[in-house]
């Protein structure tokens, strides 16, 4: 990225997250009252449970490795592989894994709808997840 004072309103971020060998970290890039951006790198021990975001649609993007989402009763929607993405609309249950050897590097965006409260819904139990962040080691890309 170029060295450029970013004036107000405008933001820039960098994608390059740390790096995990299990588990998942997630990082905010920005957000606005309406927008949102955000990437995770997931590895084995990082899938999500399922649940649903009650007031935000959401596309994700794969960026490295890749994701399987599933829907209600494990059943598979989508296989993204790099620069493949995947719409769901609020109050869609899913959940997603990596299912590469590859870490999966995915950002979501989500944009919240006006008027409307964005609760994350669980339709399964939420369990806490081991993590092992890899020092210094980040996404290039």
């Amino acid at each position: 990225m170029a060295e450029l004072a970013t004036p107000a309103p405008f933001k820039v971020a960098k994608i390059n997250p740390q790096m995990v060998s299990r588990g998942k970290k997630g990082q905010s890039l920005f957000r606005t009252d309406i927008l949102g951006a955000t990437v995770q790198v997931v590895t084995e021990g990082g899938e999500t449970n399922l649940h649903a975001h009650a007031g935000s649609d959401a596309t994700w993007l794969v960026v490295a490795g890749q994701a399987t989402f599933y829907g209600e009763g494990d059943n598979i929607v989508a296989k993204l592989d790099k620069n493949e993405m995947l719409l769901i609309p609020r109050g869609t249950p899913y959940w997603f894994e990596s299912s590469s050897k590859e870490a999966l590097v995915i950002m979501r965006f989500s944009a919240r709808a006006q008027n409307t409260v964005d609760k994350r819904i669980d339709y399964t139990e939420r369990k806490a997840k081991p993590r092992e962040v890899i020092p210094e080691t980040f996404f290039e890309g």
